[in-house]
């Protein structure tokens, strides 16, 4: 683009843009860089810092644009102009975040030897839409008088004005030609939220499933939207949309998806991003009213005068499940809170679905006699006890108000199914994994354990019978018995010290969608120091594809890893695949307990740590940078902690003094992000200062399992990969 300026011009511009820039204190910016506004100074002063004397031409940088030629009106709030007119260039966007991303762009261009003229995010991503051969600016939206359905045809409209600009008009009633119709129809092949669209010379139809109103039709929009325009990431949040020039959807061509669980909630980013997106905690996939259990007997306190509850909320013991008086108080207790919830103006079926019954946290379970013959004669397992109190009492209530589900817990104590006792179709079941295995898959194919030869549960990390070759098989076997199966899983990646599970993510959920596992609950109590983000949102796309094939599944991976963390995708792929490796080829542990597999990080440690020096700086924007500093941290205090030992052992002052420069980057790095890591669950003890926590009492704390309780598997891999690293290429 030729610069537009005159001599007067110049002058004009010059002292325009001296007048309107904010004072920087003396030394701050280098002379090099110019803003023309105030908001510019954050990404002049990363600049700076970031190329410091490889800063030799000048640099503008700003939203005030005057006398350059450039239309920063026509930019999205990421979007920027980067343009070069011999030894000046130039950087403009209309936001702060514009110019950041404009910053990060420019200095990568720099080091890289060529500054050439870049626009990110100008206009409308897509030029041209047509469907049937027409424009879609010649459409209009149709569906019936119906909240949802309005919603969805309202999101369509404003999502198809955002990517092309197209303004498209939502009436109510029987659909006109040239039409976009949005429709429910009553299919069980759609399953609760599925959909499917075509193209008929008339329009586009979009059919929604009708068993369940509350989100059908605004997934058959943003899903259509997802997989017909590109545009990855919609139902995520992130809205990833493609440039193209023509999107044609002609006559004759079809589409659509069914969802392959009708619950699925990762739950707990605990401010995982302090910038995050709309969609932080979950992955907005709500696909049926029945959702997993969560102590209800406990939490909704039924029963809970009754003296025989030591604290009045059964949080340290069970009931007698056998007992008619338990029975009858509970019975009331429940009826009430049943008839509490429709007079508040709740409809059974429409936003009331179930009742959450399910066992308190805790396994101290009724010692009487009719108890234990039960537990003995159902195999031992409290579960026995339960599903027949669960069962008197949901077909009791289901007399008084029918077409409600009644929520149990198969956990501490009633994981193992009974042997004669079967489930009515009233009661849902909630399978808990607590405190089995977190590192293999939860099929059991990769625990250590012989359903054969049972060995008596001990404590982790080894956790012998609670890990997932006895608890893989529990969940078959609730499954024989019962189709209102629900799973909750682990992935307690909080701290400093975490573990990946991306790994897993993809065999699991095919694991317990062959079984039929009706819905799932991820509890990844995340603070960001994980990959555990890009898992839930490979979730996402697998709730909708469980079929995808390898190449498929492989590419929907990258463009997650790309969109999270940047240009340097590709290196944190692969940390991420050595990082899985350790955990995959390693003991089984828990989740809960923030281990270190020693031998394989020590090994592992150097490569590591130079993939993630690699992909930091190719962070498009502060967020991705946020990320990746994160799970640098999470990579610093695991490799430093692992390989301090024997460092110290040896007496090798130079890895020693190595480890600590490493070590002391994780403090460095986070407060330059603004990260207090005390506030974000990165300190190792709770209420510690964590500055004050030695590299010392980092290996003391987190290593497990010591080296001379090794299990052979773990000793075996760590041998192999001794040989692979000093075999030559």
């Amino acid at each position: 683009m030729k610069r537009l300026l005159s001599l007067t011009l110049a002058a004009i511009f010059i002292a325009a843009a001296l007048a309107s820039c904010a004072a920087a204190p003396d030394g701050a910016i280098s002379a090099n860089i110019r803003v023309t506004s105030s908001d510019a100074l954050d990404a002049a002063a990363w600049l700076d810092a970031r190329l410091g004397e490889r800063l030799t031409d000048s640099v503008v940088i700003g939203t005030n644009d005057d006398g350059y030629g450039v239309d920063i009106s026509a930019l999205e709030a990421d979007g920027y102009f980067i343009r070069s007119f011999g030894r000046e260039d130039v950087l403009f966007a209309q936001t702060p975040d514009g110019l950041d991303r404009a910053a990060r762009k420019y200095a990568k261009m720099v080091e890289a030897g060529s500054v050439t003229d870049a626009t990110y995010h100008e206009g409308y991503r897509i030029k041209r839409v047509e469907i049937a051969g027409r424009d879609i600016g010649e459409y209009t939206i149709y569906c019936a008088d119906d909240a949802e359905l309005l919603a969805a045809a309202n999101e369509l409209a404003n999502l198809v004005k955002k990517a092309c600009g197209a303004e498209l008009a939502v009436v109510t009633g029987e659909a006109v030609a040239p039409f976009i119709a949005l429709r429910y129809v009553h299919d069980e092949a759609l399953s609760t939220v599925g959909y499917r669209w075509s193209v008929g010379e008339d329009g586009l139809t979009v059919e929604c499933s009708d068993a369940f109103k509350p989100s059908a039709a605004h997934f058959a929009v943003t899903r259509f939207l997802e997989n017909a325009f590109g545009w990855f990431g919609l139902t995520y949040g992130y809205e990833a949309l493609a440039e193209a020039d023509l999107i044609s959807l002609p006559v004759g061509e079809s589409g659509g998806e069914v969802n392959a669980f009708l619950y699925a909630y990762p739950y707990g980013d605990f401010g995982a991003e302090p910038f995050d997106h709309k969609y932080n905690e979950a992955l907005n996939n709500n696909f049926s009213g029945v959702r997993h259990c969560c102590h209800g007997l406990q939490n909704n306190r039924f029963a809970g005068e009754l003296s025989m509850s030591a604290n009045h909320n059964w949080s340290d013991d069970q009931p007698c499940y056998l007992s008619d008086e338990f029975f009858d108080v509970v019975y009331d207790d429940v009826l009430q809170y049943i008839e509490d919830k429709l007079v508040g103006g709740a409809k059974i079926g429409v936003d009331f679905f179930n009742v959450d019954i399910a066992a308190g946290d805790n396994s101290n379970w009724c010692q009487c006699r009719k108890c234990r013959r039960m537990f003995s004669e159902e195999g031992g397992t409290e579960a026995g006890a339960v599903v027949t109190w669960a069962n008197r009492l949901s077909e009791a209530l289901d007399k008084v108000h029918s077409g409600l589900k009644y929520g149990i817990f198969a956990y501490a104590g009633t994981n193992k199914p009974p042997k004669t006792v079967r489930p009515n179709d009233l009661l849902v079941i909630t399978y808990c994994f607590d405190m089995s295995c977190d590192t293999h898959p939860h099929d059991g194919s990769l625990c250590e354990g012989d359903l054969n030869n049972h060995v008596p549960y001990n404590t982790f990390p080894h956790l012998q019978d609670h890990n997932n070759v006895y608890m893989g098989e529990h969940l078959r076997e609730w499954t024989n018995i019962s189709d209102n199966i629900n799973v909750w899983f682990y992935g307690m990646a909080a701290r400093l010290v975490t573990m990946d599970f991306i790994h897993t993510v993809r065999e699991d959920l095919i694991f317990f969608c062959d079984l039929g596992v009706k819905s799932f609950f991820w509890e990844a109590e995340d603070y960001g120091y994980s990959a555990n983000k890009a898992a839930k949102w490979l979730m996402s796309g697998l709730v909708w594809n469980i079929d995808m094939t390898d190449e498929e599944y492989d590419t929907y991976y990258d463009r997650v890893l790309e969109a999270l963390y940047g240009d340097g995708w590709e290196y944190v792929k692969e940390y991420v695949a050595a990082v899985d490796s350790i955990y995959r080829n390693g003991p089984c542990l828990h989740g809960w307990g923030g281990y270190i597999v020693e031998p394989m990080w020590e090994k592992r440690f150097d490569t590591l740590f130079e993939l993630l020096e690699s992909a930091l700086p190719l962070a498009n924007s502060r967020l991705q940078e946020v990320r990746l500093t994160k799970l640098d941290a999470s990579c610093l205090y695991s490799g430093c902690a692992a390989s301090f030992f024997n460092a110290k052992e040896a007496g090798d002052a130079e890895r020693l003094a190595e480890l600590e420069r490493r070590y002391q980057l994780i403090f460095e790095r986070t407060k330059k992000m603004g990260i207090d890591l005390s506030a974000y669950g990165g300190d190792p003890v709770p209420d510690l200062e964590i500055e004050a926590w030695t590299l010392h009492d980092a290996y003391d704390w987190h290593v497990r399992p010591p080296k001379s309780e090794m299990p052979e598997r773990v000793a075996a891999y760590v041998d192999e990969l001794s040989r692979a690293e000093s075999t030559p290429d």
